[in-house]
């Protein structure tokens, strides 16, 4: 079993957010992409105290520019597979998938308006990055046997990052409906690799989500989806070498105020351990960082 290391900043260096509003006005309690609330990575990702947090504050810096949060939507996770335990520099690769992170408009929460009832949903599908079916090429094969291709092999990223699918705006309507509706809407001209198979997966995950508690949803579905591929993916570039560590980032942690921490919040990492298992790398270690604990000030 690896080691589950958890940081989580002082008292004294509580995070403020910094939200900026650019090139848009607001929708709903919801923003398309013409309005940007984000975090300041140079205020909010300071003061990590943890083991190796100079790749957690990296992790959180990259982050905050593609997350829009604002007085009412507050958590967000990133996590990353980290091929060498003795170096303190992040690295991130894309693989076949788009490299968002150079992409400073976009946000893995952006939603927008339906054009039917003008309710909105993710313009991804969910917040939710990378996904099958989302942002990587899927496997085809023609409808003869004797004529099937050979399986490619996806190069995945080897970091994903989501935010918690919010409910609670009445701008939704309902989030299943809301949802189809989206579906639909993207149908004859989809961005999505296999609109179908991706439209099926999204109404499995929102199907499965409590919404009422999303903000302490531990179990999040970007690893149940993402993780397995993503480690095997790194694996196979690195000849066979598992990743030494898997770092997640929590801007709050993942626990209800009235549970013991050491139960609820280590729920992501044993979540993630057992997810390594799957993928044969039992030796990769989990390290699991936070900046705020789950209070009601906190969310």
């Amino acid at each position: 079993m690896g080691e589950v290391t958890k940081g989580m900043y002082g008292q004294q260096a509580r995070m403020t957010v910094a939200l900026l509003a650019v090139l848009g006005t607001q929708v709903g309690w919801c923003f398309v992409r013409d309005t940007i609330k984000n975090l300041n990575p140079s205020t909010d990702c300071k003061d990590i105290n943890a083991v190796r947090e100079a790749v957690l504050r990296a992790m959180c810096v990259k982050a905050a520019p593609h997350i829009d949060l604002d007085e009412k939507l507050k958590q967000f996770a990133i996590f990353l597979l980290h091929r060498d335990g003795f170096d303190d520099v992040a690295r991130w690769h894309s693989g076949e998938a788009k490299d968002v992170l150079a992409d400073p408009y976009w946000a893995v929460n952006e939603v927008e308006a339906l054009t039917s009832s003008k309710y909105h949903w993710y313009t991804h599908g969910l917040p939710m990055w990378p996904l099958p079916h989302q942002a990587l090429p899927n496997t085809t094969v023609t409808k003869l046997p004797s004529l099937k291709k050979k399986k490619k092999s996806v190069d995945w990223p080897n970091y994903g990052l989501a935010t918690p699918i919010y409910f609670a705006s009445n701008a939704w309507r309902n989030q299943e409906w809301s949802l189809e509706e989206f579906f639909q809407q993207k149908k004859k001209s989809s961005p999505f690799k296999s609109h179908k198979d991706f439209h099926k997966l999204a109404k499995e995950v929102v199907t499965s989500v409590d919404g009422s508690k999303v903000e302490s949803y531990s179990e999040w579905p970007f690893f149940k989806y993402s993780l397995v591929p993503m480690v095997k993916s790194m694996v196979e570039r690195n000849k066979g070498l598992c990743p030494d560590e898997l770092y997640v980032y929590l801007r709050v942690t993942p626990c209800y105020p009235s549970e013991a921490a050491h139960l609820t919040c280590a729920q992501a990492a044993l979540h993630a351990r057992t997810l390594l298992t799957h993928a044969s790398c039992r030796s990769t270690d989990v390290i699991v960082g936070y900046t705020q604990n789950y209070n009601k000030d906190a969310l």
